[in-house]
């Protein structure tokens, strides 16, 4: 059971946890550009533009990109573009490795600082929203997740209805329930998560959380009928370019690396499935190409819920959405 946070079948408020809300860091002349948004969008070839002419270096805020060895199926740069252009954050843990949003902030904001440093404009870019808040804005003091809490809320949210516990939510945090949207199920899981674990309401951590660093912020917007294609179109490329043999070499490579946080990556699953014949290849890339729409409706909500993400239609011209960085970035 879970202490103060559920009884008799229903959601109660712990007050027993001690932790306070700290204060975020004041900000500093160091300027950065974030592009987001959902996988297949086309921001990295945006961000590598960008990077050429402004003279800048990326930063990737792709929380499968970390990974080595899954280069093909989570659409790692071209050893061309990291020629052309410095990039960090790809590629550098084992699969077996997990990484937090703390990590990344920890990491991301050094090299926030040694890419200024040499007179460089910092590039954080991909689709992982929340490595780029925890960059911005820092971690939230809060207690640590408490799964039971959550398959709780899960449970009420399927037997009741995304729209149920939206009026939960707005019952004890009625401002973080104005700004999340009833669909918005992981948001919504959290907000009452933090109450019921904390006895404090999101809208009170957020209120006083300010920007670290002057930020140009993004997010791309394909519309979705062609995000669907790209993502159908990258999907068959990937498997053109080898990534059933990837993931063969990394089963060799990792025993048990279906257990692995890297196994977790869209599309490695339903490969495993395929090697171990429970599915077909046309099975496995029609599952691949649902759970990557159903991903990337996921992160377009998220993206468009954040305060001050211009949204970047992807038809815009690369030439004018370059000179706006240059003009915004003095150069």
């Amino acid at each position: 059971m879970i202490t103060g946070a559920i009884r008799s079948g229903k959601l109660k408020r712990n007050t027993g946890w001690k932790g306070r809300v700290s204060s975020i860091e004041p900000r500093n002349a160091t300027k950065i550009l974030l592009i987001g948004g959902p996988t297949a969008s086309g921001k990295s070839r945006i961000a590598l533009e960008i990077a050429r002419e402004a003279g800048g270096e990326i930063i990737n805020a792709d929380s499968r990109q970390i990974y080595r060895h899954l280069s093909i199926g989570t659409s790692q740069p071209e050893s061309s573009d990291l020629r052309a252009v410095p990039h960090h954050l790809y590629s550098f843990l084992e699969p077996q490795e997990a990484f937090t949003a703390a990590d990344f902030e920890q990491k991301a904001s050094q090299l926030v600082v040694q890419i200024t440093a040499r007179g460089k404009l910092p590039l954080i870019v991909g689709g992982t929203g929340f490595y780029m808040k925890a960059l911005l804005r820092g971690l939230w003091p809060v207690a640590p997740r408490n799964e039971e809490l959550r398959d709780r809320i899960r449970f009420i949210h399927k037997n009741r209805g995304a729209f149920f516990v939206h009026k939960m939510l707005m019952r004890v945090d009625p401002k973080s329930a104005a700004s999340i949207a009833p669909q918005d199920t992981y948001r919504i899981v959290r907000a009452l998560e933090i109450f019921f674990q904390s006895g404090i309401r999101r809208s009170r951590l957020a209120k006083n959380q300010e920007e670290r660093f002057p930020a140009l912020k993004y997010f791309v917007d394909t519309g979705r009928e062609k995000l669907n294609q790209n993502i159908s179109r990258r999907t068959a490329l990937l498997f053109s370019r080898g990534w059933v043999e990837e993931v063969r070499e990394l089963t060799l490579r990792y025993p048990g690396f279906e257990m692995m946080p890297a196994a977790k990556s869209l599309g490695y699953s339903e490969i495993l499935r395929y090697l171990q014949g429970r599915i077909n290849l046309e099975e496995c890339e029609a599952l691949i190409n649902l759970r990557t729409r159903q991903y990337a409706k996921r992160q377009m909500t998220w993206f468009r819920n954040q305060d001050r993400f211009e949204r970047l239609f992807s038809e815009e011209p690369l030439r004018k959405i370059i000179d706006s960085v240059l003009q915004w970035y003095g150069t």
